[in-house]
Parts: structure tokens; sequence; C-alpha cells
């Protein structure tokens, strides 16, 4: 029993260090992906958000780790899940991969959640290895830009270094961000961003692509790394009307570099 149990941890070990070996080929393509340039001609209102949150500009990555859960279906349960993440401040891409624990050692899943080259890719493997779930394509694409959008508020970094972002204020005084057709929207209260929403995004469920309005709230924002972030975050969609989160998370660590 005792050489049952040492295999069974060496075998984990080997497919979460498969999973994260993935992960780092991903995120040196989104590392060294040259983009479209600094961003010229801002609106006024976004370059001082950019500002208040600290943003230079600088560096290539915005890299930190989060404690975070997830809803993996509405009803499902809540799974506890801790994630690092990688995001291009100069292009446009990000690596986010997450480690799920379930109820034993071959119950972990891991999760793989990229976009590179307007590319998206989305992989879900049990024990680090087997594949219980896999998407890509052009719905897929148009959801992993959007999530990159979205997250902007965790790499402001980026509203000064990537060109390749379009911004806009509205009348009522909310940022639009958008990379093409794609675009998400951010209300700001005292000068934070608070709150995001897109319409249409593409949602995976039950192997059926479905689009669905999105929206995002973030809180607790503080000093991390250098920068003001929100340091929590809810996302979730809206289902006949009411929104259901199935994202929540903390970040714990944060770097620019």
């Amino acid at each position: 029993m005792v050489w049952i149990g040492i295999l069974a941890v060496c075998l984990v070990v080997a497919l979460a260090l498969w999973a994260a070996g993935e992960a780092m080929v991903l995120r040196r393509r989104v590392e060294t992906r040259e983009g479209a340039g600094p961003a010229v001609a801002l609106p006024q209102e976004v370059r001082a958000l950019a500002a208040r949150m600290g943003a230079r500009g600088a560096g290539r990555l915005a890299r930190f780790r989060q404690v975070a859960e997830m809803e993996m279906a509405p009803g499902a349960g809540w799974q506890a899940l801790r994630a690092r993440q990688w995001v291009a401040l100069r292009a446009t891409g990000f690596v986010w991969l997450a480690r799920v624990r379930g109820l034993g050692p071959f119950c972990a899943f891991s999760v793989i959640d990229a976009y590179a080259g307007g590319r998206g890719r989305l992989v879900a493997r049990l024990a680090g290895l087997v594949p219980v779930a896999r998407a890509g394509g052009p719905e897929i694409d148009r959801s992993e830009a959007m999530r990159y959008l979205a997250e902007l508020p965790w790499a402001p970094d980026a509203i000064l270094a990537n060109g390749a972002i379009g911004w806009q204020v509205l009348a009522d005084g909310r940022l639009r961000a958008s990379l093409g057709e794609v675009a998400v929207v951010f209300r700001l209260e005292g000068g934070e961003i608070v709150e995001m929403e897109a319409e249409g995004r593409p949602s995976l469920e039950g192997g059926t692509l479905v689009l669905r309005d999105w929206r995002g709230v973030f809180s607790e924002h503080g000093e991390i790394g250098g920068r003001r972030l929100p340091l929590r975050g809810e996302v979730g969609y809206l289902r006949e009307g009411v929104w259901v989160p199935y994202f929540r998370g903390r970040i714990v660590g944060y770097e620019v570099g």
C-alpha cells in the first residue's frame, strides 16, 4: 500500500508538470509576440485612469497569482482553485493556468485558458493529462479576446502599451474598450473600475456554445506589485435576466516585467 501511495504522488506531480510545461510554451508565445505599438491619442479620462492605477506602460507581461473558486455549471457547487496568469502588455494575449483540487489525487483538474495571435484556446484535463473539455474556433477566439479586455483592470500597463485596443468615453462616463468588433464596457466609481459588462460572449455549456451577456464586479482596490488594482473580482453570465456568477477570486501576488 505504501508503494501505491508513492506511485500515486509521483504520477500527480508528473502530470502537474506536464500541464505547467504546456502553459509555459503558450506563455513564451504571448511574451515574444510584437503588438501594434504603444497606445497614442488616448482619451484624457483613460490616461487619467491608467495614471491612478500606477501604470507606466513598461514591461512585456503582467504576472499574478489567484486564490479563487469556480462553479463549473449552475448548481454544481463551488470548487476551490489556485491559478497563475500571464497577460501581455504590448500585444494582445494571456495564459491562465488553474488547478482545481477534487476529492482525491486522481480527481484534480488542470485548466488552461489562453489567447495568442488572435486565437483562443480552452483545455481542461483530469489529473493534468486526460482531456475532458477542449474548445477552439472563431467563437472561442471571440470569447478569449473579450476576456483579455475584461481583465485590463489587472493589467493597466496594457492601457498605455497596447495600441491595438480602442477606447471610447461613453455619454454616461463609462469607458468602452475594443478589439475590432469585440468590446467590453467599464463603469467607474470614485475613479476606480468597479464593473465590466459585455454583450454576447460565447459560453461553453454541455459542449454547446451559447451567447450570453457577461458581467464582472471588481472590489477591494489596493496597492500590490507597484500598481493599484482591484484585488477581488467576480464574473458571471446573465441567465433569464439574473446575474449568475461562476468565478470569484482574489489576487495574491503581482509583478510586471
